[in-house]
C-alpha cells in the first residue's frame, strides 16, 4: 500500500480485529494511515489544438510536481491550500482558478475520501504486488482548465476575491453525507440536524485538523445510542460504472449479518457457493477477505469514514 506507516499498521489490524479491546488502538492506526501523493502541475494545459510553441511542448514534458502525505479518512480539497500555495510561484492565477484532479485521464471526484479513491481508483493496479507498492505515490495531475461538471461536482461558492471556496463545498458535502448515514442508522436524520452551532463546528474543524478525539466526541452524538437500525453500506467494482448504496439490517431473523451475507445478496456473480468467491473486497485497503464471517456491524464501527458509510471495494480476481 501506498506509505509505509499505513501498510505496517493495516496488517495489524487484521490480526486485531477480533479483540474488542484494541478498538480504540486499531481505530488510531487506521485513522493515522495515509497515502503517499505526488501531484504534477504542467505548464501548458493540453487543448485540442495542443501547446502553442515548440518550447511549451518541451514544457509539458516536465511537469512542476509536490509531493505530501494525506490522510486516507482526508479529502483531497483540503489540500488545496498547500498545493495553490506551492505552485503559485510558477502560475500566479492558480488561485482564482477552478482547480480539479485527474488520474489516468479520469476525473477524481474530490467529494468521496481519499483513502477510497485510492483503493477504487489505484489499488486494482497494484494488487498482485501490494508490498512491492507500500512507499510508493500514487501520482495525479492537478488541471486548471475545463473544469468536468459532468463528471465532478462543481465548487459552486466562491470567497470574497471570486476564488472557490473549497472548505465550504467539502463541509456542505460532507454534512449532506451525514444526513443520509443518520437517516438509515436512526431512521431519520434528527441527530445530525440538532446538532448545536458549537458542535456543528467542532466536527468540522476536526475533520479539517484530523483530530480523532475531537471527532469522535462530536460524531457519537449522531450515532444511535443503542444498535443501529440499518448500516450504511456502500460497494463500488473499479473499472465499473456499478454502484451499490444498500442499507443493510445488523440482522437478520436473529442472526447476526455478516459481510458474506451482503456480498453474495448484492453481487452473487461475484461471491457465494454457485460461483465461489471470484473477487476480493477490499477495506481501508485491507483485503477483507477474512472478514468475510465476521459481523457486519463490528466491520462497520471500526472501518466506517468520516461520513459514516463503509465503503468496500470489490476487485475481481484475474
Amino acid at each position: 500500500m501506498a506509505g509505509k506507516g499505513e501498510s505496517a499498521g493495516h496488517n495489524r489490524v487484521v490480526s486485531l480485529v477480533s479483540a474488542a479491546s484494541e478498538l480504540i488502538e486499531i481505530k488510531a492506526r487506521l485513522w493515522n494511515g495515509y497515502i503517499n501523493v505526488r501531484i504534477l502541475l504542467y505548464d501548458y494545459e493540453d487543448n485540442e489544438s495542443g501547446p502553442r510553441s515548440e518550447n511549451a511542448r518541451e514544457n509539458t514534458k516536465k511537469p512542476k510536481e509536490f509531493l505530501c502525505r494525506i490522510y486516507r479518512f482526508s479529502y483531497l480539497t483540503l489540500q488545496l491550500p498547500n498545493i495553490i500555495q506551492y505552485f503559485q510561484d510558477f502560475q500566479p492565477e492558480l488561485a482564482q482558478r477552478q482547480l480539479w484532479f485527474e488520474y489516468e485521464g479520469v476525473p477524481v471526484k474530490w467529494n468521496l475520501p481519499v483513502g477510497f479513491l485510492y483503493d477504487f481508483l489505484h489499488l486494482p493496479s497494484v494488487v498482485g504486488d501490494i508490498e512491492g507498492s507500500s512507499g510508493r505515490s500514487w501520482t495525479l495531475v492537478l488541471r486548471t482548465q475545463e473544469y468536468p461538471s459532468e463528471y465532478i461536482i462543481p465548487f459552486i461558492y466562491k470567497n470574497h476575491d471570486s476564488a472557490p471556496d473549497y472548505d465550504r463545498c467539502l463541509k456542505e458535502v460532507i454534512v449532506n453525507q451525514l444526513k443520509q448515514s443518520s437517516f438509515v442508522l436512526n431512521g431519520n436524520s434528527r441527530s445530525i440536524m440538532s446538532l448545536s452551532e458549537t458542535n456543528s463546528a467542532k466536527l468540522w474543524n476536526s475533520i479539517k485538523t484530523h483530530n480523532l478525539p475531537v471527532y469522535e466526541s462530536v460524531n457519537k452524538k449522531i450515532l444511535p445510542k443503542d444498535r443501529a437500525q440499518r448500516l450504511p453500506i456502500k460497494i463500488y467494482i473499479p473499472g465499473t460504472a456499478t454502484i451499490i448504496q444498500a442499507p443493510i439490517s445488523p440482522t437478520k431473523e436473529d442472526k447476526t449479518t455478516s459481510l458474506r451475507d451482503v456480498l453474495e445478496t448484492h453481487l452473487p456473480h461475484l461471491f457465494g457457493p454457485k460461483n465461489g468467491n471470484i473477487a476480493v473486497p477490499y477495506i481501508q485497503g485491507v483485503d477483507a477477505g477474512s472478514l468475510l464471517d465476521e459481523s457486519l456491524q463490528t466491520t462497520w464501527e471500526i472501518f466506517k469514514h468520516l461520513d459514516n458509510f463503509l465503503y468496500i471495494v470489490v476487485i475481481p480476481k484475474n
